[in-house]
């Protein structure tokens, strides 16, 4: 998993009831930069004086340039990455994913966070988490956040299967046996088209009108039926 960029655990499909914390990386690019000492001086001082929208497009452009540099910086990246896992005694059986200059894991140990001057934010925790294909979505305090899908298309599933999913990882991360009652109602009702037309828009991609869908339900009732006979 250290040498890549973007990363799933195959053997973590969905977990609840954790301390799922996401951290990433402060100024990254520019921190992991003046780290291994890829950039002079005076450009990194630069640098952190920009917003981090400029900054961003800054860095864009040097990586752009200069092929050696944007290889040196993911290599970093990766490194500094790595020595957090490590540090934090993290592995395959406590880290979700990783995203660049994320790591996204469970655990309830205090957390080193600086790595060799490099500093990694917590930015979020959840209790709970479903990835449906390259799709992550996390859960906390009635609250689903999403991973890997875009902003527009999460928009058309807001009354739809948003609120479905709501739903269940409201019952599941609650111990409300009442979640298997109401998945087979729901499913009973999407096969016989009782449901409005927003339930049937395909989650996450294009697809066929309604069909698509088929599959999601089926993984979320097997995750409940699964989760259901732990408690």
């Amino acid at each position: 998993m250290y040498d890549k960029m973007l990363w799933f655990n195959n053997n973590i499909q969905y977990m609840f009831h954790g301390n799922i914390m996401e951290y990433d990386m402060v100024a990254a690019s520019v921190s992991v930069s003046e780290r291994f000492g890829l950039l002079d001086q005076s450009t990194i001082q630069q640098l952190k004086l920009l917003p981090k929208e400029k900054r961003e497009v800054k860095m864009g452009l040097l990586q752009r340039g200069n092929t050696e540099f944007s290889t040196q910086l993911l290599s970093g990246i990766r490194d500094i990455r790595r020595k957090f896992i490590e540090a934090n005694g993290l592995n395959d059986e406590s880290i979700l994913s990783l995203h660049s200059d994320a790591i996204i894991f469970n655990s309830k140990k205090n957390i080193i966070s600086n790595i060799e001057g490099v500093e990694l934010k917590h930015k979020h925790t959840w209790s709970s988490y479903i990835r449906y294909n390259k799709i992550e979505i996390f859960y906390n305090d009635g609250v689903l956040t999403y991973k890997g899908i875009g902003e527009e298309s999460l928009q058309q599933h807001t009354l739809g299967i948003n609120k479905h999913l709501l739903k269940i990882f409201d019952k599941l991360d609650n111990y409300d046996e009442s979640v298997l009652t109401y998945l087979s109602k729901f499913q009973t009702q999407y096969l016989h088209d009782k449901l409005p037309d927003y339930f049937y828009i395909p989650f996450g991609k294009l697809g066929t009108y309604k069909m698509d869908n088929l599959e999601l339900l089926a993984y979320l009732a097997n995750i409940a039926l699964s989760e259901v006979k732990t408690w």
